[in-house]
């Protein structure tokens, strides 16, 4: 159903019922979600949710589109259950009509659930007995052994290269190849088409070029048991602990730990990318493998799965910054945003910082008569940190200079005046120099002790304070109360998905008054489809 016809149906609906006083009630409760929807051109998803469909002549299914916006409208009334969410739109005929469907003739809990598996198995293919679906594979028990699976990582791992170095080697070498036309290419062309292209259509995002990013990872909690069925006979045998494994209704959750809680959740790691602008928090991405897979690695994934999303969807964004955490510092990071041209804005790693206080970066590589503080930043001959100066993009160096040597204003002319107390020596090391002695450090010689922005600079504090956008996502993710209601990654990363859909349609909704696109509300329909009022009837005695 385009969305011309859509608003028709609404219309015509709501106008043909409007005599009700319950169902008034109805529209006045609803308003905010029926102008949400209203406003929620689906037309972009059409051909994408289509390709999941077989294309032979059969029974006609549900509308896609209308499938779709009936989970955007569960998720902005923070419905948990699809199976509650059928009975609320079979009771209510404003629910129905703001869907697309008519009242009385709304889909069962396995229609959704059977459009659910249409977007994990991806575009349509004829069944064969050789290929096992997406959809069947996240289905029923597996049988796995946690403590098994967790010693094979262990096992795997290469001493002498991280997994990040492997990840970076690999997705630069894949750079111009496009996305595999699978489950999460269709998830990630739904956010970008009918929720971040949208805001950028309407103005919400303005600049295009220069874009600062923040990304952060989260656990979605499963609904599969964690304790599992056990496989073995052994609890009847009087043996409560074994080695055996057991039967979970999740292929993919582990147990993660919480940071922030500190605690153990079961369930899988996620990662999204955000941009703040205008007082707001666009999610641009989401990507959700399954499993407790690192920031390390989700980190670079997501980030090279946007941008070439934004490449294959005639989206010209200029990434600029990326804001993260200590879980990105890591070299193989700052080898990938070099080869992106993409400026880092990652603090030090608290273990790193650690490490760091038991082992001293003595000197530079290059020049051995460098010393260098624990963070890497260059000592002068006395030993004081010397001040940063300034960033030569050009030549890609810093350049450091002598820490009692400040400007100031004397007969109204800029000059340098040295602060003989604040030298170690008591002298000037170098009187013929007003700035001098200077320390160049290129940003190849350690790129994560020098980055091209010093961490100890306002600028830097400036860019780091947005990754507190990510932190805000996650807050709202969680009022939309999808913690815990699919047992598999592949149906929560779909939860997730349009709950940033439903993010940046509702924030489009807060800032109407303010759209470069026409805005449509639910009374301007009424109010333009009520009938004329009867003429009072001329008194002519």
């Amino acid at each position: 159903m385009p969305h011309s016809e859509y608003i028709e149906h609404v219309t015509a609906s709501v106008v043909s019922i409007s005599d009700e006083n319950e169902f008034l009630k109805s529209v006045e409760k609803y308003k905010k979600q029926a102008d949400i929807l209203l406003n929620l051109n689906l037309d972009p998803a059409i051909p994408i949710l289509k390709s999941t469909y077989s294309t032979a002549k059969r029974r006609k299914p549900r509308d896609p589109d209308c499938m779709l916006r009936s989970l955007v409208l569960m998720i902005l009334l923070k419905f948990s259950s699809i199976t509650a969410w059928v009975k609320e739109t079979r009771s209510s005929s404003i629910l129905a009509i703001m869907c697309g469907f008519d009242p009385g003739d709304t889909p069962g809990i396995g229609t959704y659930y059977d459009f659910q598996r249409r977007i994990i198995d991806g575009p349509y293919q004829k069944p064969c007995q050789h290929i096992v679906r997406r959809s069947v594979y996240s289905t029923g028990s597996h049988l796995r052994n946690l403590d098994g699976e967790k010693k094979t990582r262990k096992d795997e791992i290469d001493p002498n290269h991280s997994q990040s170095e492997k990840l970076v080697k690999e997705l630069i070498s894949l750079s111009d190849e496009p996305r595999p036309n699978d489950f999460h290419k269709i998830i990630e062309d739904l956010l970008l088409k009918i929720g971040v292209i949208p805001s950028v259509e309407a103005g919400l995002i303005q600049s295009l070029e220069n874009v600062v990013v923040s990304g952060d990872g989260s656990i979605l909690k499963t609904a599969a048991s964690p304790r599992g069925k056990p496989a073995c006979s052994c609890r009847s045998e009087g043996i409560y602990r074994c080695d055996h494994g057991k039967y979970y209704t999740s292929p993919t959750a582990e147990f993660c730990h919480d940071h922030i809680h500190d605690r153990f959740v079961f369930g899988d790691r996620y990662y999204h990318l955000i941009l703040a602008e205008n007082g707001h928090d666009f999610p641009l991405n989401t990507y959700m493998p399954g499993g407790n897979e690192s920031d390390y690695t989700l980190s670079l994934k997501s980030l090279d799965r946007f941008m070439k999303a934004t490449r294959e969807n005639s989206l010209d964004m200029s990434i600029a910054f990326f804001c993260g955490d200590g879980h990105h510092d890591s070299y193989a990071h700052y080898q990938y945003f070099e080869e992106k041209k993409i400026i880092p804005i990652i603090p030090l790693c608290k273990n790193s910082q650690d490490k760091d206080k038991k082992q001293i970066y003595p000197h530079l590589s290059s020049d051995a008569t460098i010393r260098l503080d624990t963070d890497g930043n260059p000592l002068c001959p006395g030993g004081c940190r010397m001040r940063h100066h300034g960033y030569d993009k050009r030549q890609k160096k810093h350049v450091y200079c002598c820490p009692a040597k400040r400007n100031t204003h004397r007969n109204g002319k800029s000059t340098y005046i040295v602060h003989l107390d604040e030298c170690p020596n008591g002298q000037d090391c170098k009187p013929d120099s007003s700035l001098g002695p200077f320390v160049y450090v290129k940003s190849e010689t350690d790129p994560r002790l020098f980055p091209p922005i010093p961490r100890d600079s306002s600028k830097f504090k400036d860019l780091m304070n947005q990754r507190s956008a990510s932190e805000r996502v996650n807050f709202i993710n969680d009022a939309y109360k999808q913690d815990g209601c699919c047992r598999n990654a592949d149906y929560s990363l779909i939860r997730l998905t349009l709950a940033n859909i439903a993010h940046h349609a509702s924030i489009r909704y807060s800032e109407a008054d303010k759209l470069e696109t026409p805005y449509i509300h639910l009374d301007d329909l009424l109010n333009r489809n009520a009938p004329a009022p009867h003429p009072e009837p001329m008194n002519t005695s």
